[in-house]
């Protein structure tokens, strides 16, 4: 089941809860054979498509699909109990 923030240790960025809670939503257009394509270092996705990438794994998966690369695809506007999306907030800023 989900969990309220904070619950676990952070990881070395100082990043609370990054895998296994909810799928998140980002913000990339998925395509199917961008990957192998794509640049090595931060690829943005296809500028368009029909589908968005959530990734991360949640409560709802198996260990093997709990991972920093784990990536699925989702109608825009989907909507179930294992997905969701951050806020974040920069510290300190006003």
């Amino acid at each position: 089941m989900t969990h309220h923030v904070a619950q676990k240790r952070a990881n070395t960025f100082h990043l609370y809860d990054m895998l296994a809670n909810v799928w998140e939503w980002v913000n990339d257009w998925y395509g199917e054979n961008y990957y192998p394509a794509s640049p090595d270092a931060d690829p943005q996705g296809p500028t368009s498509g029909q589908l968005r990438v959530l990734r991360g794994g949640s409560w709802k998966d198996s260990p093997s699909n709990v991972r920093v690369s784990g990536r699925v695809r989702g109608e825009p506007g989907g909507w179930s109990s294992y997905i969701g999306f951050r806020c974040v907030v920069k510290m300190g800023s006003q």
